[in-house]
């Protein structure tokens, strides 16, 4: 892989990461969806170098161009998955050698947590949990920045998510929210 930071070269860095086990494929798809979609309305001149695009401005241009035909969910979504894609694509052009996925860092620290604190083994409720999600259809795991300093992580999430039930979750989230002005800044 050269040193190139164009659309083509990210759309390549992440078909690297699935060809070598980097990352989970679903991951790489979906990353690799919303990256080609939305970085897609980019002239070539612009798009020689991702690296130095104003992800905001872009999405902005993206929702403007083709938003009708995506929901407010799925606009935040491509955007966390082309955030992430582009973070991990700086992060190997700058040090390759060191290079680590951001996906691949979060489930080792959750399995090594795991080990550190052995149990005697599942309570009936994650019994039943394990159970269920065995037999429930694979999910994934967003992160979403919402501000400078605050990330929110959504997960179980199925790849099947249809919009009416990711309608639901927009829903359940927007009743959260606090008005406009009132809102707690520590």
């Amino acid at each position: 892989m050269t040193d190139n930071r164009s659309r083509q070269s990210l759309l390549e860095f992440l078909d690297y990461l699935g060809d070598k086990g980097l990352m989970a494929k679903n991951t790489v798809a979906s990353r690799k969806a919303a990256a080609g979609k939305v970085l897609g309305i980019l002239p070539e001149d612009e798009a020689r170098d991702v690296t130095k695009l104003n992800l905001d401005d872009v999405m902005r241009r993206f929702h403007n161009l083709e938003g009708k035909a995506y929901t407010p969910g799925s606009l935040m979504t491509y955007q966390s998955r082309l955030r992430s894609a582009l973070d991990d694509f700086k992060t190997y052009l700058d040090n390759p050698m060191n290079f680590r996925p951001s996906v691949q860092t979060r489930e080792r620290r959750k399995t090594e947590t795991r080990r550190e604190t052995p149990s005697p083994g599942p309570s009936p409720l994650e019994s039943r949990e394990m159970e269920s999600a065995t037999k429930a259809p694979a999910s994934s795991a967003l992160s979403i920045p919402i501000r400078p300093d605050t990330t929110i992580f959504v997960q179980g999430l199925p790849y099947d998510l249809t919009e009416s039930e990711a309608s639901k979750i927009a829903n359940v989230i927007r009743a959260m929210a606090t008005p406009t002005g009132t809102q707690h800044n520590p």
